[in-house]
C-alpha cells in the first residue's frame, strides 16, 4: 500500500483510513457466522430486504460525509460504519428466525475429528477456489498499483468497482434460488431443477449485460455530472472487462448448480484458470499493460473455467448443451454482440460522450 498512499495528498489521513478498513474488515469476517447461518436456513430474501435498506443508508451517509467534511477519512468511516450495522443486523436476524434456534444451539460441543474432516474436505477446496479467482484479481490490482499512474489506477479500480456492483445486483435472481436447487436435486425433480435454473440464469445474465451497457454508455457523462476528476476507462477496456466477467459468471453459475450434487470442483476450475490467467497476464503485461489483465482473465475463463464447469453441470442434469443454454444466454449474448458492434463501428458512441451533461446544460 506504500506507493498508492504516497500518491495521496494527505498521507496520514490515508493510512488512518486504511487502519479503519482493516479493523472493520476483521469484524465483518467474523460476522459471516451469522450470514452463513441465515443463508443455510434459506432466509436469503429476508436478508436481501434488509440489505436494501442498509445499502441506502450507506449511500446517503457517504454523500453527506463528502458534502459536509470533504475528507477521505470521513468518507471511509461513513462507509465502514454501515458494515458494523450489517454485522449487528445479521446478528439480530439470526435470533429472530426459526424461533431463535440459534440461541438454543449447543456452543460447547467438543472437537469431533470426523465432523471436522467432513467439513474441511469441501472447505479447503472452496478456499483455494476463492483465492485463485477473486484473490488473484485483487493481487493483480495491487501489482498494477505499484506501476500505473494515479489517474489510470483510479479509473481502472472504479471500473472494477462498478462491475462488482452490477454483478452483485444481477446475481440475486439465480443465487437466491440455490437452496431451492439443492432441494429439487435431492428430491430427484430434474425437470423442475432445469427449468428453475434456466430462468434464474437468463434473468441474471440479462440484468448483468444491461447494467454494463448502461454504465458503458453513460459512464463518462455521470462522472462529469458529479464533477469527478476520475475519467471513465477506455471503452475498449470496458468491453474486455465485460466479456471477461460475463464468461466468469457463466461458469460460476454452473459451478454453483453442480455444487448441489455435493461434489466440489471449483478448486480445479479456479486453480487451472488461475494459472492460465497468471501466465497470460505476465506474458502480455509489458506490451499491453492494463489490457493484459482482462485478456488474462478471458484466457483463463474461456480456456478452462467456463467449459469445465458447464460440462460437469450439464452432464449431472443429463441435458444437451444447446437445449439448456438456448434459454440462458441467447438474449444476453445478442445484447452484448449488438453493443460490441455499435462500439466498434462508432467508438465515440460510449465512454467519450457527454449525453447527460448536455441534457442538463
Amino acid at each position: 500500500m506504500n506507493r498508492p498512499v504516497s500518491l495521496v495528498e494527505d498521507q496520514q489521513e490515508a493510512w488512518m483510513a486504511w487502519g479503519v478498513i482493516i479493523l472493520i474488515s476483521t469484524i465483518k469476517f467474523y460476522g459471516t457466522i451469522y450470514a452463513n447461518y441465515l443463508e443455510g436456513l434459506n432466509q436469503i430474501a429476508l436478508v436481501r430486504r434488509w440489505e436494501a435498506l442498509t445499502s441506502i443508508g450507506s449511500i446517503v451517509s457517504s454523500i453527506m460525509a463528502l458534502i459536509f467534511f470533504q475528507s477521505l477519512i470521513a468518507l471511509v468511516i461513513a462507509n465502514q460504519f454501515w458494515l458494523l450495522i450489517n454485522f449487528y443486523r445479521d446478528y439480530q436476524l439470526s435470533r429472530h428466525v426459526e424461533n431463535n434456534a440459534f440461541e438454543k444451539l449447543d456452543k460447547h460441543i467438543p472437537f469431533n475429528k470426523e465432523f471436522f474432516q467432513s467439513v474441511w474436505h469441501p472447505a479447503w477446496r472452496s478456499g483455494l477456489s476463492g483465492f485463485m479467482s477473486n484473490g488473484l484479481a485483487s493481487i493483480t490490482s495491487l501489482i498494477y498499483a505499484q506501476m500505473g499512474s494515479a489517474a489510470s489506477l483510479a479509473s481502472y479500480l472504479l471500473a472494477l468497482r462498478l462491475l462488482a456492483q452490477i454483478r452483485e445486483i444481477s446475481m440475486a435472481p439465480f443465487y437466491s434460488k440455490i437452496p431451492l436447487f439443492s432441494r429439487l436435486r435431492a428430491f430427484g425433480d430434474m425437470s423442475g431443477l432445469i427449468q428453475k435454473a434456466q430462468r434464474g440464469m437468463m434473468i441474471s445474465n440479462t440484468l448483468f449485460v444491461l447494467g454494463c451497457i448502461v454504465v458503458g454508455c453513460l459512464g463518462n457523462s455521470l462522472l462529469e455530472l458529479i464533477g469527478s476528476d476520475v475519467p471513465f476507462v477506455d471503452i475498449k477496456l470496458w468491453l474486455l472487462l465485460i466479456l471477461a466477467y460475463f464468461v466468469h459468471r457463466y461458469g460460476a453459475m454452473h459451478i454453483q448448480l453442480y455444487s448441489t450434487t455435493n461434489h466440489i470442483i471449483s478448486h480445479i476450475a479456479d486453480g487451472v484458470s488461475g494459472i492460465i490467467f497468471i501466465v497470460v497476464t505476465l506474458s502480455l503485461f509489458g506490451k499491453f499493460e492494463l489490457y493484459a489483465i482482462p485478456t488474462g482473465m478471458l484466457a483463463g475463463y474461456l480456456g478452462f473455467y467456463a467449459w469445465y464447469a458447464a460440462y460437469h453441470s450439464l452432464r449431472s442434469m443429463k441435458v444437451n448443451f444447446f437445449a439448456f443454454e438456448s434459454k440462458t444466454i441467447t438474449v444476453p449474448v445478442l445484447l452484448l454482440l449488438t453493443f460490441f458492434i455499435i462500439i466498434m463501428l462508432n467508438p465515440d458512441f460510449a465512454g467519450k460522450t457527454s449525453l447527460l451533461t448536455n441534457i442538463f446544460n
